[in-house]
């Protein structure tokens, strides 16, 4: 496996069908060659056809993403995760970008069932910065997606996401982003 992910029992835990969906609306976007590979990836794992409101295995979810990842590389699985912001629904409607970056901890939670999944750690630094610490099963490029997908969808213009300091790539138990926008 060639994404770092933190070391999380997933076995008993589920993720929702709108999280599963929109990787599976994702895929659907890839080359014609990698898209007949990911769709059998999906396909091998029971959720090619991912229904909203239901639950699937995080388990199936995780080597899904895992094995997309060694099939496609960092860029087209961080894409996946930027997919997450517009197929999730939030508790409220953030404002801006420092509230949906600190509800994104409340948003995983809500998907995820079974077990603690890890989170998000939101801090505000500047107008308009902040740094995100990622704690989830996830490889990084899609929790790096998944962050930057919900700054964009509630940035007013450019949005940067950029790693420092820990990455579970590198043996740490998380990854940290600062975003600006």
């Amino acid at each position: 496996m060639s994404s770092a992910r933190g070391d999380y029992p997933v076995a008993e835990m589920e993720v929702t069908g709108e999280v599963v969906g929109a990787v599976a609306a994702g895929v659907e976007t890839f080359s014609t060659e990698s898209r007949a590979a990911a769709r059998a990836i999906l396909d091998e794992r029971g959720i090619s056809t991912a229904e909203p409101g239901e639950w699937y295995p995080l388990s199936a979810f995780v080597a899904a993403i895992d094995a997309l990842h060694d099939l496609v590389g960092d860029h087209a699985v961080h894409a996946l995760g930027q997919r997450i912001a517009r197929a999730v629904s939030f508790p409220t409607e953030p404002g801006d970008v420092p509230e949906a970056l600190t509800a994104l901890d409340e948003v995983c939670r809500d998907q995820h069932r079974g077990g603690d999944v890890g989170g998000y750690s939101f801090r505000q630094i500047g107008d308009a910065d902040g740094r995100i610490e990622c704690h989830t099963p996830y490889a990084c490029a899609f929790d790096r997606g998944v962050v930057e997908g919900t700054a964009v969808a509630h940035a007013d213009g450019f949005v940067c996401v950029c790693e420092v300091g820990a990455c579970r790539s590198e043996g740490a138990d998380r990854c940290t982003y600062e975003v600006s926008w």
